[in-house]
């Protein structure tokens, strides 16, 4: 069985956002910090039992440094976007274009 299907979610973010995630089922652990968000996945990788790390985008401090971080955890961890990251411009142009395949 793969660690896909038999696996719990891990969330990491700040004690005011996680209560919504740990309702919803999820396991839960507060970072504050780019720094201890790394240092938790570094404990975690030696788990069996844990199928994606969640680390919410608003403790990050450089989301791309954190990605390449990241990059090789035999966990995955996917960084979810929340109300209070900094917003980044979108090109509607460019999406459109992008869609119809142009």
């Amino acid at each position: 069985m793969s660690r896909a299907t038999r696996g719990k979610v891990v969330v990491l973010g700040d004690r005011e956002t996680l209560p919504l995630f740990k309702s919803a089922g999820f396991m839960t652990i507060e970072a504050y910090s780019q720094s201890q968000a790394l240092s938790i996945i570094s404990r975690l990788q030696s788990s069996s039992d844990i199928a994606l790390i969640i680390v919410l985008k608003h403790i990050l401090d450089n989301e791309e440094e954190f990605k390449a971080k990241t990059a090789d955890s035999s966990i995955p961890v996917f960084v979810l976007p929340t109300l209070r990251s900094p917003g980044e411009p979108i090109d509607v142009n460019k999406l459109l274009a992008k869609a119809l395949g142009l």
